[in-house]
């Protein structure tokens, strides 16, 4: 049954990493309550275990990355790999004490992103930037700092790399979305092999990558009939309670 549940988890996650993000905080508590894993241990595994939905997200979004140019695609490829291979190192080398310590700041940090994600789009929006040296430069130290973040935990780095890629001077927001899509997957990615070397419960993982591929294509062919706003409600509602009981867990419970 634990098999079930986490599999299931992991469709839902997917379906709504695919049109509205916030994934984590379904798979995580999934993971570290029904499954019994620590939180050090249920981040890698929810990671690998959500990576095939991202990448067959990307398969979905292939028409948009023509018209990207090239150049940036492999620049900002480049800092995605090595901020997420630097993040993901980081937390192979965390203790397990520590990320329990820090879980609830990430998580208050991933739930304040994703709760202000409108107003930050709205904003980048205003103050994009555009394809000289100087900004690219710019958003390519920005998307640095968010690879590093999201190779070492990732919940709510699809609102950051909106914001940031907003800078980039791309116009088209399926374009934006498409390059999130893709960076997020080279990011994820990396912390995959590495993780892999981890202590990794491998039946649970590959349960929830089964799974994922398929709620990562559904959710991207449902994404227009689902009433969004209450979707994103739903999830920031999660995540309040998530951030206040890991909080209540990391630094009260043995008070």
């Amino acid at each position: 049954m634990t098999l079930v549940w986490v599999a299931l988890a992991a469709f839902v996650a997917s379906g709504i990493n695919a049109f509205a993000g916030g994934g984590t905080f379904l798979t995580f508590p999934t993971l570290t309550g029904v499954a019994g894993l620590s939180e050090k241990i249920a981040n890698m595994t929810s990671t690998i275990g959500l990576w095939p939905g991202s990448a067959t997200s990307v398969f979905a979004a292939k028409k948009e990355f023509a018209r990207i140019p090239r150049g940036l695609l492999v620049a900002y490829g480049l800092t995605s790999i090595v901020g997420g291979l630097t993040g993901s190192l980081l937390l192979i080398y965390t203790s397990e004490r520590s990320f329990r310590l820090a879980v609830p700041w990430l998580l208050l940090f991933a739930t304040g992103i994703f709760g202000f994600s409108k107003p930050i789009a709205r904003w980048s929006g205003r103050h994009h930037g555009g394809r000289s040296l100087g900004w690219e430069v710019l958003v390519g130290i920005i998307q640095l700092a968010v690879a590093v973040y999201g190779g070492y935990f990732g919940a709510g780095i699809g609102v950051l790399m909106l914001a940031g890629l907003s800078f980039a001077g791309l116009e088209d927001i399926h374009q934006l979305n498409a390059l999130k899509v893709l960076l997020g997957t080279l990011i994820n990615g990396v912390a995959v092999v590495i993780f892999a070397f981890g202590r990794i419960s491998w039946p649970i993982a590959l349960a929830m990558a089964g799974s994922a591929a398929v709620g990562g294509f559904v959710g991207m062919k449902l994404a227009r009939r689902v009433p969004q706003e209450k979707l994103r409600f739903a999830i920031l509602v999660i995540g309040v309670l998530l951030t206040s009981a890991y909080f209540y867990k990391a630094y009260f419970a043995g008070a």
